[in-house]
């Protein structure tokens, strides 16, 4: 695809998935602030074990059984016949396999409750699978308008079911069942947008699939396990209310940032695979981590100032245990950030074994990090967590990145000092203005004060000292943002966003089915 209409592609997927995205974070802040007053801290503890199986159920079936389908150059209809059924019965498997492994391992690990919650969510991996390939015919189309939409109805009804059963009094339970009613919602939603075909077994399409589908899945199954593997020994470990503040602190620091990045991972893998040559895909990944640390540093920073206000008064002060880790895995949540789209270029390369590798690496040295610091106390984990991440950051860039795609951290650090500078100085302006305005005012106007001064703080040290980060960061705003204001202004029959994206030269499947 030529360099200009990939990134025409590239920002309008980026504008849907953008939009889409703000809308059910949004919606999903206010229905985390809503659950945060109605659960206990020691429920969500219990519910962060059980809640893994939500990514890993799409992950495993999706990466193992269908991701196959959006990076082949071309593929048949024996392929997408293969791909579903192994997607059946690669979920049925996994939900009965979960589901038997509730007495002889969940329950003496976790405990009783712990292991009632996994019991409960054991039908998610045979659920998620049923979307498997119509997510990948959407994703090989590039039609990121309906997977935004299809993942903002079916997060906004898991939410809103959720409160609905915590507020009957089922606490961890209504945790549980609302990310069950979410990923039944995508599933019929994604089936009925982009219909599956019926599965058949085909020994040449299984080969073709699993040869590259069984490492992405593992590396699936890896990557779910390290983002997940903190809870888990926690859960074993410390308190369950322990296990609570963290999962409120790592969600604040790394995860809510995550979702963010996913606006970038979600366009990153189908836009990567259809490009032509590793040069241009290379140019295309620095440009957006250098834009993504722009857009997602000074939100990092303001959550170090402002955690102590905001803690409290968003979550409850049964939550204050949580504000100090807060702050600190902000940080991490940096290195996070800068971290964004080194798996999708190495799916997008065809490299999933030295993904895997790393991936397996990975997951036992940060298991062996938490494990140190269990018993230290949260402050002490929260830190211990950061080191981690630098380190990962680190053999991320040198050991994929640099190899297979000749993308340095050392040609990349210079790149992101805008971000770290306009940091520095918005923090130099908000800590004081924090003591300044200190029991004078309401909390919600200093929340609201020092927000506003610590964005124009950062945004004027981009502009006057930085104009080119200013004007990459300016730029993802007007592309994702500007198109309807445009129309509006001018009165054109512009483009709508809602017209198909053209199919890839090589796509052998329709845009959508009819």
């Amino acid at each position: 695809m030529a360099a200009e209409t990939m990134k025409d592609t590239t920002m309008r997927g980026l504008r849907w998935v953008a939009l889409t995205r703000v809308v059910s974070e949004v919606f999903g802040l206010l229905a985390t602030v809503v659950l945060a007053r109605l659960i206990a801290p020691a429920a969500f503890g219990h519910a962060a074990v059980a809640l893994i199986l939500l990514p890993l159920s799409v992950i495993l079936t999706f990466e193992g059984f269908a991701s196959a389908l959006v990076q082949r150059a071309t593929i048949d209809e024996s392929d997408r016949r293969g791909a579903m059924f192994m997607s059946i019965a690669g979920g049925a498997t996994l939900t009965v396999v979960v589901f038997a492994l509730t007495g002889p391992v969940w329950r003496p690990l976790f405990g009783a409750q712990t292991a009632s919650l996994i019991e409960l969510m054991s039908p998610a991996m045979f659920i998620g699978a049923l979307g498997g390939v119509s997510l990948a015919t959407l994703l090989r189309a590039l039609d990121f308008r309906s997977t935004g939409v299809i993942e903002t109805v079916s997060t906004t009804g898991g939410n809103v079911a959720a409160i609905v059963l915590a507020a009957a009094g089922l606490e961890a339970r209504a945790l549980v069942l609302g990310a069950l009613l979410q990923l039944g919602v995508s599933s019929a939603l994604l089936i009925a947008r982009a219909r599956p075909p019926l599965p058949r077994w085909s020994w040449s399409a299984q080969r073709r699939i699993t040869s590259y589908g069984l490492p992405a899945a593992l590396f699936g199954l890896v990557d779910t396990m390290f983002r997940n593997e903190d809870y888990a020994i926690l859960a074993a470990r410390v308190s369950a209310a322990e296990t609570g503040f963290y999962y409120r602190a790592f969600n604040l620091g790394v995860v809510y940032q995550q979702k963010l990045s996913t606006v970038m991972a979600q366009v990153a893998y189908p836009v990567y695979s259809r490009t032509s040559d590793v040069a241009t895909l290379r140019s295309i990944h620095e440009r957006a981590a250098r834009v993504h640390a722009a857009i997602i540093f000074p939100l990092q920073a303001l959550l170090v100032v402002m955690a102590p206000l905001v803690v409290p008064f968003v979550f409850g002060s049964a939550w204050t245990p949580a504000v100090r880790p807060t702050q600190i895995l902000a940080v991490a949540g940096m290195f996070a950030a800068i971290l964004v789209g080194y798996v999708q270029v190495m799916l997008a390369i065809g490299r999933p074994r030295p993904l895997l590798a790393f991936g397996v690496a990975r997951l036992g040295f940060y298991a062996g990090v938490v494990l140190l610091a269990s018993r230290h106390g949260l402050v002490t984990i929260a830190l211990a967590v950061v080191s981690a991440y630098l380190v990962i950051l680190l053999g991320a860039y040198r050991l994929l990145l640099q190899r297979y795609v000749g993308i340095s951290i050392r040609r990349l650090a210079p790149e992101l000092g805008p971000a770290v500078a306009g940091c520095l100085v918005m923090s130099a302006v908000t800590v004081p203005l924090m003591h300044v305005l200190g029991g004078n005012l309401p909390r919600l106007v200093q929340i609201v004060l020092v927000g506003i001064v610590g964005l124009c703080v950062y945004s004027i040290v981009l502009r006057t000292v930085f104009p080119s980060a200013w004007t990459d960061a300016k730029t993802l705003v007007v592309q994702v943002l500007g198109p309807a204001a445009r129309r509006r202004r001018k009165g054109t029959n512009a483009t709508a966003p809602n017209d198909v994206v053209p199919a890839p030269e090589h796509a052998t499947l329709p845009t959508s089915p009819g």
